[in-house]
């Protein structure tokens, strides 16, 4: 199986990488440095690289990226600096999901390409009734107002809800909303519907257990099923003693 890894040098984009190519699949990625990616992904026979912006990608270059892959997943996510905050490209997450889908439309693939998009437990599901405390309404408000990367995630979210929506004939598409990010293996976690426990109560997520979910999404129709349209949230388990 082919899939498309955009967002494949960030630390959740990376360890999923490796997961895909340690399960035998042929992973393709578009970085804008190839030095970010291991030695060892580098060598790697089943991975094809492309060094490139991916906004600065033609539509051709694009439509040849997402020939023949069975997912794209996109772990694309604006760095943590004054100029990955509030420089250019403000609508990273956006403009990226909308062309990547707009190149799978194109393929005239004869099976649904599966997309998975990284957002954040912060971005509310559009199709369900999530409730918020009045303190993370105000809160989230202020993020929406103030940082250009929140709101790039809430529209990329609302694009796969709307624009291509549950009857897309080319895509089908999931979501994961991880809680708060932290390093570590893969280990036991959980995945609801919505973040039950508030947006600032939940547990954290390690990016090998977001990578790990990602590639069950992939491989497991089951799981594609249940969580196909659906924006999951993700945490690692709680601990019991």
């Amino acid at each position: 199986m082919t899939i498309l890894v955009v967002g494949a040098t960030g630390m959740t984009g990376h360890p999923l990488v490796e997961q895909l190519l340690g399960r035998g699949h042929k992973v393709r990625v578009v970085v804008r440095s190839i030095d970010k990616l291991s030695s060892q992904v580098r060598a790697h026979p089943n991975l094809t690289i492309v060094e490139a912006a991916i906004l600065d990608l033609s539509d051709a270059a694009l439509l040849d990226l997402v020939n023949d892959c069975k997912a794209v997943v996109s772990c694309l996510g604006h760095v943590i600096n004054f100029k990955g905050l509030f420089g250019n490209p403000r609508k990273l997450c956006t403009d990226a999901t909308r062309r990547l889908c707009e190149a799978i439309e194109s393929n005239g693939s004869l099976e649904p390409t599966k997309f998975i998009l990284m957002n954040s437990v912060g971005v509310k599901n559009p199709a369900s009734r999530e409730k918020r405390t009045w303190v993370e309404r105000v809160l989230l408000a202020l993020l929406h107002a103030t940082l250009p990367p929140h709101q790039d995630n809430e529209t990329a979210a609302e694009m796969l809800h709307t624009n291509i929506g549950q009857n897309n004939s080319a895509i089908e598409w999931s979501s994961v909303r991880p809680d708060t990010l932290i390093n570590g293996p893969v280990s036991s976690y959980e995945l609801r519907t919505s973040p039950v426990t508030g947006i600032f109560c939940g547990r954290p997520t390690t990016r090998a257990n977001v990578a790990h979910f990602m590639v069950a999404l992939i491989e497991n129709a089951q799981l594609w099923d249940e969580w196909k349209f659906k924006m999951p949230v993700i945490m690692n388990a709680a601990q019991t003693f």
